[in-house]
């Protein structure tokens, strides 16, 4: 073997060396389930975009095309489907990477029954991703700015995870999208693996430092918001 090919060889090996992980799961797995359990099978829905298997949870659904990048798109996608025609409408890790969020909502208002419901995910305290298309991450108050201003009769903001929960996944992300030394990255795959569980140390939380009943937030630190809407 040539010294180049040797050469080649070495610098590959320490490459993935420097990306391997040993348990492959993202923790947001779980998370994923948890927000396709609270939507119905039965309907008729639209699926934006999706982040878990929606073919398995939902009975009938019309699906738009799936991609990760030139997510502007999705906006025109919407001239190919009928108005005020689904029960539910999905649209999960796509409203931070788009140039006009609001643009997005209304669209997904408009193709929406009366009584049908839209279900959001998007990106709160989370690591830059899918870049450059990623404009926008949204606190509750900020995702209820999108949403308020169309009339739903019910409108539902909550964080996806709790606060160290969030830690672990952060720390998962810099082992997914960074470059560390293999003798350190067990450690922190470790880590993000065990920092959700302290979760249970933390009793209430609130939205600043004010400790008062009307500051109380359901996560003061959430990987993701979770908006539920209905017409």
């Amino acid at each position: 073997m040539s010294n180049t090919k040797k050469t080649g060889f070495w610098a590959r090996l320490r490459r993935y060396s420097y990306r391997a992980l040993l348990y492959r799961r993202k923790i947001t797995a779980a998370d994923h389930q948890r927000f396709a359990a609270a939507i119905p099978p039965a309907g008729r829905s639209l699926v934006v975009f999706s982040e878990f298997d929606h073919a398995a949870v939902l009975d009938s659904y019309d699906e738009m095309p799936q991609h990760l990048f030139d997510t502007d798109r999705y906006l025109d996608y919407f001239a190919d489907y009928p108005e005020e025609h689904y029960d539910n409408v999905i649209c999960m890790g796509l409203l931070e990477h788009m140039r006009d969020p609001q643009a997005l909502v209304q669209r997904c208002h408009a193709a929406l029954r009366p009584g049908g419901r839209v279900y959001v995910a998007a990106s709160s305290v989370f690591s830059v991703h899918r870049g450059p298309e990623n404009y926008f991450h949204f606190t509750p108050y900020g995702a209820r700015l999108l949403f308020e201003h169309l009339a739903w009769t019910e409108l539902r903001i909550e964080g996806s995870s709790q606060p160290f929960r969030t830690l672990g996944i952060l720390c998962q992300r810099i082992l997914l999208q960074s470059e560390i030394h293999i003798v350190f990255r067990p450690f922190l795959e470790l880590l993000a693996w065990s920092l959700p569980l302290l979760d249970v140390l933390v009793r209430r939380q609130y939205d600043g430092h004010r400790f008062e009943v009307d500051r109380r937030i359901d996560s003061m630190m959430p990987s993701n918001v979770w908006i539920t809407a209905q017409r």
